[in-house]
C-alpha cells in the first residue's frame, strides 16, 4: 500500500508514491492541514469550524465542513479496499498517517537526531541533519490556507524554522565557518530584527571575521527596533555579547576549524539522502554586474500616479531591516509588465550592482521553478555552475549571501503565487524586488501592492494617438473614444487596435469601430502579429481546474452589471459558500474584478471570452438553466423583501416559488432544488438589496425574454412575470420607474408570443403602472383595459390587485372617475372577503382620491379616515403616510388649511423616519399647496423646491411637472 504523505511546510500538498494528489479548494486544504497537524488526534467539528471561520461562522458551516471532508476522502482514499484514512470519530474527524507521513514530523525527527549528534560530539553530522530538516520548508508554511487555526500554525512553524536555523548556525560557528555563517546570519537578522538569538550569533560571526564595527552596528539596529516597536531593551544574552565585543574579549575568538576530518555520513534511520557536496574552488567567484532588464517601452503611456509612487518607493534608500518589495497585479493585458519595466528603467541608477529579470510564466501551464531561477541568477552573478548547490535550502542560502550588502533590482515578471516568489527574495534591505502577477500575492510580505485597472479613457486615447499617429485621432476624436471603449480600455486591446490602424494607413478609425461592433467577432478582430487579447486570457483560463473553468464560463452568460455570491450560487447551482470560494479563485486569477465587498464583475472583453468558451463547451440546456436559476434567485429575493416590507400582504406568498399556488399567477417551478435567496436582517437591508439588484434584474429579464435564438419557455415567462409583479409594490423605494420599462415591455412582447393568460395579465399590469408613473396615461389605460379583457378581474388572478391597478389607471382620466370608483369599491369588497387588511386600506384610499377629484371632499375625508384606521391595523407606515396625505388634501378642499398642514406634517414625519422617498416628495407638494392656500407663500416655495429636487432624482416625470407648475404660482 502506498503511504499517504502530506506537506504543510509551504503549500499544502499530498502524495501517494510519486503521484501528487490535488487537495482542492483553499478551505479543503485548510481542513486537511488542521487534521494532519493534530497527529492522528480527533478534531471536533466545532474546533474545525472555529479554526476555519472564526467566531462568526456561516449558518451552513457544518454542512460545508461535511462537504469538504467528503471531497477530501474522494481524493485521498483512492482504493476502497484499504482502511479508511480520514475517519469520523466521537463528533469529529481524524487523519491516520504513518509516523513520517507529515513533513513536520520528519523535521522533528531530524532535529531530535541532530541534537543527539551534537550531544555525542559530532557537530558535522548534526549540521547535516539540521540542513535536511530545514530543506523540508518550501516557502511560507500553509501558504494560501485561510482561517485562524492556519494563521496560528503558520506562525508556530515559522518560529520552528528560525529555531532550527539558529541551532545550525551556532554549530557552524563552533566548526569555525565564520565567513559563510556571517553572510547568512546578516540576512536573517535583518529579516527578523526582533530575534535576539540570531543577532547575537551574527555579532559573534562578524567579530570573528574581524568586522567588529559591523557587529556593533547590528546591535544598535536591534536595540533601536526593540525600543521603537516594543518599548523594551535588549535581553541579557545580547547585551552581554555587546559588552564583550566592546571589550574585545579574547574568549570570543575561535581557535580555528576543528581538527580532523568531518564525520562520515551514515545511512541510519535518522538520516535523509543528501546530495553530493560541490567540488571545492580556489576562492570566491568574482562579482559580475548583471543587466538583464528588458528594453524600455518606447510608447509607454499613462499610469502617471502608480509609476511615480513605485519610483518613489524604489528610489529611496532603505530605512529598515526589510528590503523593498513591490507587487503590481491585475488581469491579463492590463499592462503590468509595461509599468514594471518602465519603472525599473526609471530607477536603475539607484542599483549600481545590477538588475536581474525573469519571466516566471506564472499564468501558463508550466510555471518556472524558483530554484531553477535561483541557479540562473547565481550564474548571472558570476557563480560557476559547479559551485551551485543542488540542495534547495543551500542554494537559497548561497543566493541570499551573494546578494547581501549589494544594491540590486530584481524584476520577477508574471508570478504565479507566493511560493514561487518567496525563494527569490533577497535577505537584506539593500536589494529591491518588483513583481508582477495576475493575483495580489496576498501572503507575500510586501512594501506596496499596486492594483492595476484598465486605462482611463484619456489614457487609452493617448496610447492610440502615439501608436496610430496623432493625425488619425484628430480627424475623428469621437470615433477614437468609441474605439477605446470597444476595447474595454484594456491596454493590450488598445495597443492591438492601434497597431492595426498603423499598419493600414487607408483605414479610418470609424471603420475599425464598425468591425468591433459585432460582439461575436470582436476578440477575433483584436489580434495583430504575435499579440492577441484572447491569448492573454487563455493563459489564465488554462490554469483553472475543471469546476473553476465551468464556473467562469457560466458566470459570463448573464448580462448583469455584477453578481453577488448568492446570485453566482444560483447560476452555478452551488451553495453560497462554494460560490464565494470560486469567485475569489477567479478574482485571484485576474478573471473577475471584486469591485465592492460582496460584488464581482467581468471586464467586457473577459465576458466575451467566457461566452465564446461556454458556446464551445456547455450544452444549450445548461446555459439556459443557469439563467433560469438566476431569475428564480431574484424572484425569491424580491418576494422575501416584499414580505418584510409589507407583512400584511399575501402577494409575496402568491408569487414566491417556494410557496406559490399552482394556479395562475403563482409560480410553480419543476426544479429539483431551488436556489438560495438572500437573507435580510431588517427592512432596510431588504430595501437596499432591491435597489442594488434592480439593474441586474432588468438586464436579466430583457436578456431572457429577447434572446435572439432561444425560445422563452413557459417556466421562464412565469418566473419573470412574478418577478416584475413583486417589484411593483416597491414604488416607494428610490428607483426610477423608467428603469422597469425595458423589462416590462419585453415581458409584454413575450406574452404576445405565448398563450399564457396569467403572464399577459401580469405583463400588462406591470407595464401599465410603469407608464402611469412616467406620465403616459393613455398607454397605461390601454394596457389596463387589455389586462381586463384578457381575463375577468374576479376569476382568481389576484382579483383585488388587478382591480386596484385598473382603478389607479382609470383615476388618471377625469372622464373615467366612475369606473375608477367601481374598481376601488371592488378592491375593498374582495380584500375584506379575503381578510387582506392592507389591500382593503388601499381600496379605501383610492376611493378617497376619486371622490376628491369628483368634488366631494367630505366623502374623501371619510374614506381617508377609514384607510388610516385600516393601515394602522396592518401596522404599515407607508399606508399611514398615504392616508394622512389624503386627509390633508380633503381638508384643504374643505378650506380647513391649518388642519391640513398638521396632517401633512404628520405624514412627512412618517416618510422621513422610514425612508419613504417617493411619498415624501408627493407629500411635500401637497403640503406646499396647503401652505399656499393658507397664505404662507415663502414656506410653500421652500417645500415645492425640495419636492422638485427629490422627484427629479427619482425620475418621477408627473411629480416633477406638478412641482414646476406649483413653483410658478409661489
Amino acid at each position: 500500500m502506498d503511504e499517504l504523505r502530506i506537506a504543510v511546510l509551504g503549500p499544502v500538498r499530498a502524495w501517494r508514491a510519486d503521484r501528487e494528489l490535488g487537495p482542492g479548494t483553499a478551505q479543503q486544504r485548510a481542513v486537511l492541514a488542521a487534521l494532519a497537524l493534530r497527529g492522528g488526534q480527533v478534531a471536533s467539528v466545532q474546533e474545525l469550524i472555529e479554526g476555519l471561520w472564526g467566531d462568526e461562522p456561516p449558518a451552513s458551516a457544518a454542512v460545508a465542513l461535511r462537504n469538504h471532508v467528503s471531497r477530501l476522502r474522494a481524493v485521498l482514499e483512492t482504493d476502497p479496499r484499504e482502511p479508511r484514512l480520514l475517519v469520523s470519530l466521537a463528533g469529529g474527524y481524524a487523519l491516520r498517517l504513518a509516523p513520517d507521513g507529515l513533513d513536520t514530523a520528519r523535521a522533528d525527527r531530524l532535529a531530535a537526531a541532530a541534537e543527539r549528534a551534537r550531544a555525542t560530539g559530532d557537530p558535522e553530522r548534526a549540521v547535516r541533519l539540521l540542513d535536511q530538516a530545514l530543506a523540508l520548508w518550501q516557502g511560507v508554511p500553509l501558504i494560501g490556507v485561510p482561517g485562524e487555526y492556519a494563521e496560528r500554525q503558520r506562525h508556530r512553524l515559522t518560529e520552528r524554522r528560525l529555531a532550527l536555523l539558529e541551532a545550525r548556525l551556532g554549530l557552524e560557528l563552533d566548526l569555525g565557518r565564520h565567513t559563510a555563517a556571517a553572510a547568512e546570519l546578516t540576512a536573517l537578522a535583518e529579516e527578523h530584527p526582533a530575534h535576539e538569538g540570531l543577532r547575537t550569533l551574527q555579532m559573534l560571526a562578524l567579530y570573528r571575521c574581524g568586522r567588529q564595527a559591523a557587529a556593533l552596528a547590528g546591535y544598535q539596529r536591534t536595540r533601536r527596533h526593540l525600543a521603537e516597536e516594543l518599548g523594551i531593551d535588549p535581553g541579557p544574552e545580547l547585551a552581554e555579547m555587546h559588552r564583550r565585543i566592546l571589550g574585545s574579549d579574547p574568549a570570543l575568538a575561535h581557535p580555528g576549524p576543528t581538527a580532523g576530518p568531518p564525520s562520515t555520513p551514515t545511512a541510519d534511520a535518522e538520516s535523509e539522502p543528501t546530495p553530493p557536496a560541490p567540488p571545492a574552488v580556489a576562492g570566491p567567484p568574482a562579482w559580475v554586474v548583471p543587466a538583464q532588464m528588458p528594453s524600455a517601452v518606447p510608447d509607454f503611456t499613462g499610469r502617471r500616479e502608480p509609476a511615480a509612487a513605485l519610483a518613489e518607493l524604489l528610489d529611496r534608500a532603505p530605512d529598515g531591516a526589510a528590503g523593498t518589495v513591490c507587487v503590481i497585479h491585475g488581469m491579463g493585458g492590463v499592462g503590468k509588465t509595461a509599468l514594471a519595466v518602465h519603472t525599473a528603467h526609471r530607477v536603475r541608477a539607484r542599483y549600481p550592482d545590477g538588475q536581474l529579470y525573469t519571466d516566471l510564466r506564472g499564468a501558463g501551464a508550466n510555471p518556472a521553478d524558483p530554484y531553477t531561477v535561483q541557479e540562473l541568477f547565481l550564474r548571472a552573478l558570476g557563480v560557476p555552475p559547479a559551485n551551485i548547490p543542488g540542495d534547495p535550502g543551500e542554494r537559497t542560502s548561497l543566493y541570499r549571501s551573494r546578494l547581501a550588502g549589494r544594491r540590486l533590482l530584481i524584476l520577477l515578471d508574471n508570478a504565479a503565487d507566493t511560493a514561487q516568489v518567496e525563494p527569490l527574495l533577497p535577505g537584506t534591505p539593500d536589494c529591491a524586488v518588483l513583481a508582477t502577477s495576475r493575483t495580489p500575492l496576498p501572503c507575500l510580505p510586501v512594501t506596496s501592492r499596486t492594483a492595476l485597472d484598465p486605462f482611463t479613457e484619456d489614457e487609452a486615447v493617448a496610447l492610440l494617438d502615439r501608436i496610430a499617429g496623432p493625425d488619425r485621432t484628430r480627424q475623428d476624436p469621437d470615433a477614437a473614444r468609441r474605439l477605446v471603449r470597444a476595447c474595454g480600455l484594456l491596454p493590450l486591446a488598445v495597443r492591438i487596435a492601434a497597431s492595426r490602424l498603423a499598419a493600414r494607413p487607408r483605414w479610418t478609425i470609424a471603420a475599425l469601430v464598425d468591425r468591433l461592433t459585432d460582439r461575436a467577432r470582436r476578440l477575433t478582430e483584436l489580434e495583430a502579429g504575435s499579440l492577441a487579447v484572447d491569448a492573454a486570457f487563455e493563459l489564465s483560463y488554462a490554469s483553472l481546474e475543471a469546476d473553476q473553468a465551468r464556473a467562469f464560463r457560466l458566470l459570463a452568460i448573464p448580462e448583469t452589471p455584477d453578481l453577488s455570491p448568492a446570485a453566482a450560487a444560483a447560476v452555478l447551482d452551488h451553495t453560497e459558500d462554494e460560490a464565494e470560494d470560486v469567485l475569489e479563485t477567479l478574482a485571484d486569477a485576474g478573471l473577475l474584478e471584486s469591485t465592492d465587498p460582496g460584488r464581482y464583475r467581468f471586464h467586457d472583453l473577459l465576458r466575451l471570452y467566457g461566452r465564446h468558451r461556454t458556446l464551445e463547451a456547455d450544452p444549450d440546456a445548461e446555459r439556459a438553466a443557469a439563467l433560469s436559476r438566476l431569475a428564480l434567485h431574484y424572484l425569491i429575493g424580491v418576494t422575501t423583501a416584499l414580505r418584510i416590507e409589507r407583512p400584511y400582504s399575501r402577494l409575496s406568498d402568491a408569487l414566491d416559488p417556494r410557496t406559490g399556488d399552482p394556479a395562475p399567477p403563482g409560480v410553480r417551478i419543476p426544479a429539483t432544488r431551488l436556489p438560495e435567496g438572500p437573507r435580510f436582517r431588517e427592512k432596510g437591508d431588504a430595501q437596499r438589496w432591491v435597489v442594488g439588484e434592480l439593474p441586474a434584474i432588468v438586464r436579466l429579464c430583457v436578456q431572457i425574454l429577447e434572446h435572439p435564438s432561444r425560445p422563452v419557455g413557459a417556466t421562464d415567462t412565469r418566473t419573470l412575470a412574478g418577478l416584475l409583479a413583486a417589484l411593483l409594490p416597491s414604488t416607494d423605494l428610490r428607483l426610477p420607474w423608467t428603469t422597469l420599462l425595458p423589462a416590462a415591455t419585453a415581458l409584454v412582447r413575450a406574452a404576445e408570443r405565448g398563450d399564457d393568460p396569467a403572464v399577459t395579465v401580469h405583463a400588462c399590469i406591470v407595464l401599465a403602472v410603469a407608464h402611469a408613473y412616467t406620465g403616459d396615461h393613455a398607454r397605461a389605460r390601454t394596457l389596463a383595459l387589455r389586462a381586463q379583457a384578457t381575463r375577468s378581474v374576479d376569476d382568481g388572478v389576484l382579483p383585488q390587485r388587478t382591480a386596484y391597478t385598473l382603478g389607479t389607471v382609470a383615476a388618471l382620466d377625469p372622464d373615467s372617475l366612475d369606473d375608477a370608483a367601481h374598481y376601488f369599491e371592488l378592491t375593498r369588497t374582495l380584500a375584506h372577503r379575503n381578510g387582506e387588511t392592507g389591500m382593503e386600506a388601499q381600496g379605501a384610499l383610492g376611493l378617497a382620491q376619486v371622490r376628491l377629484a369628483a368634488g366631494a371632499p367630505a366623502d374623501a375625508l371619510r374614506h381617508s379616515e377609514d384607510s388610516l384606521r385600516l393601515w394602522q391595523q396592518a401596522d404599515c407606515h407607508l399606508g399611514a403616510a398615504l392616508a394622512l396625505r389624503g386627509q390633508g388634501q380633503a381638508l384643504t378642499a374643505l378650506g380647513r388649511h391649518e388642519d391640513a398642514v398638521q396632517r401633512y406634517d404628520d405624514a412627512l414625519a412618517i416618510c422621513t423616519a422610514h425612508g419613504l422617498h417617493t411619498q415624501r416628495g408627493h407629500t411635500l407638494l401637497a403640503a406646499a399647496t396647503a401652505h399656499l392656500a393658507a397664505g404662507h407663500p415663502t414656506r410653500a416655495r421652500t417645500l415645492a423646491e425640495e419636492a422638485l429636487h427629490l422627484l427629479t432624482t427619482l425620475g418621477d416625470t408627473a411629480g416633477t411637472h406638478r412641482a414646476h407648475n406649483l413653483l410658478t404660482r409661489t
